[in-house]
């Protein structure tokens, strides 16, 4: 199934079926995402940019074997790929820039900074408000 980026930011798929859609940007609605399915397996993910932080949380979720993106980090794209995770993006960026351009987005940066997984998940979920 060709993700319909017009439609929703964000899909977790299962056997080709759409469990769950989002509209909103950023990281949150991933990680309710992954805390609402977290006892699927094998799932195919449509999420409109892929940055490290979105990739470590996917292969620490362990439900998601496949993403599909418009936008990944090199970073982002090396990690799945080293984690066994297929990942096919239209664009390859060097990071994950902000809105305007001018810095490197703030969950890329955590990601790039916090290589163990608990102060990183602790940094994200202080990030995105998610307890």
């Amino acid at each position: 199934m060709k993700p319909d980026f017009d439609a929703y930011s964000l899909a977790l798929l299962e056997d080709g079926r759409i469990l769950h859609t989002s509209k909103e940007p950023g990281l949150k609605p991933l990680l309710t995402c992954l805390e609402q399915f977290a006892d699927h397996r094998g799932c195919t993910l449509h999420d409109r940019v892929i940055g490290l932080a979105a990739a470590r949380l996917i292969a620490h979720s362990r439900i998601i074997d496949h993403v599909v993106t418009g936008v990944a980090s090199d970073p982002a794209e090396l990690f799945l790929s080293a984690e066994g995770i297929d990942i096919r993006s239209d664009r390859t960026v060097s990071n994950i820039l902000t809105r305007d351009r001018s810095a490197v987005c703030p969950g890329e940066k955590i990601a790039l900074e916090t290589p163990e997984m608990q102060p990183f998940l602790e940094r994200i979920h202080a990030l995105t408000g998610k307890s």
